[in-house]
């Protein structure tokens, strides 16, 4: 009788067991269902901020990029590639801006309002394109066509008359221009400052480029002073900007010989611009390490068209 009661308890046991097992299963099971939404809401809110942080991400990179402006878009006269037909390629060289006295020393630097707004107007009225170096670039290793009236517009030095005298007049015309700073004068008192530089990069119309760290003689430096100086100019101004820039330098008082030129071509310095006032390049023999300019400062619109017009090709 004794045996039969322990069978019967233990079958009891085991039923009570079982029972309570799937009680558990089911309240886990409904437990798992409650917390489903929850998570899956959870899980759509990560999604949707992670995307948001995305979209907020390549806003604000846009915003820290230069705008992008192609000037040659509306030109309606025939555009010619290098080995197309040899065009002349006049690039304009200004320093300073603003009125001052004759007996200024750096007189010779300085052009005004009025007649950077003459030069401008007189080119334009001639018929002729503004681009930036790096179009020349371009074309001179064949990948775009140029008009055959095409000019560039250079400043040296980062002097402050460049945004507050000529700049404007860029932005009446809707002319580009490329600025060489000397990155140590930036925020001097007669220098551009930082922010300055960049509105200017930022509306697409200037480009900045290097002049030096300092104003020196390039041909003085061993190839360790020249390629380090370069190298922290150009990463200065790119980590100001915003974005990556072409190495594209002028050398100060276009002091350079064989080996800067070597030198900074093996850093990325493709481009390399002179002075060599008077010259008018010419796409036949053009070189984009000896590159020559013309002498904007003191000239009127006709002068300089006239020292065009007078360049044999």
């Amino acid at each position: 009788m004794k045996k039969k009661n322990n069978k019967s308890n233990n079958f009891i046991l085991i039923i009570a067991i079982l029972i309570i097992f799937c009680i558990l299963l089911i309240l886990m099971k409904n437990a798992t269902k409650t917390k489903e939404p929850s998570d899956l809401a959870q899980n759509g809110t990560q999604n949707i901020l992670s995307e948001e942080n995305e979209i907020q991400n390549e806003v604000a990179e846009e915003q820290t990029k230069s705008k992008k402006i192609d000037f040659l878009a509306n030109v309606t006269e025939p555009k010619y590639y290098k080995n197309e037909k040899n065009i002349k390629i006049p690039v304009i060289i200004y320093h300073a801006f603003g009125e001052v006295p004759k007996s200024d020393n750096n007189y010779g630097l300085y052009s005004t309002a009025e007649r950077f707004e003459d030069n401008i107007k007189t080119l334009l009225d001639a018929g002729y394109t503004f681009v930036n170096l790096e179009e020349i670039d371009e074309y001179n290793k064949g990948n775009l066509a140029l008009p055959e009236k095409v000019c560039v517009i250079t400043m040296d030095d980062g002097w402050k008359g460049c945004y507050t005298e000529a700049y404007p007049v860029l932005k009446k015309y809707n002319v580009p221009a490329t600025i060489f700073i000397i990155n140590y004068y930036m925020g001097g008192d007669e220098y551009l400052t930082w922010d300055e530089a960049k509105e200017m990069f930022d509306s697409g119309l200037v480009k900045i480029h290097i002049h030096g760290l300092w104003h020196n003689d390039c041909t003085t430096l061993s190839k360790e002073d020249l390629v380090a100086q370069y190298n922290t100019a150009q990463d200065e101004i790119e980590s100001v900007m915003g974005e990556k820039i072409q190495r594209i330098m002028a050398y100060p008082a276009g002091s350079h010989n064989e080996n800067t030129i070597k030198w900074l071509k093996e850093i990325g310095f493709d481009v390399q611009v002179l002075t060599k006032y008077g010259t008018v390049n010419k796409s036949k023999t053009l070189s984009m390490t000896d590159i020559g300019r013309i002498r904007g400062e003191l000239a009127t619109g006709k002068q300089l068209l006239n020292a065009i017009n007078s360049a044999d090709l």
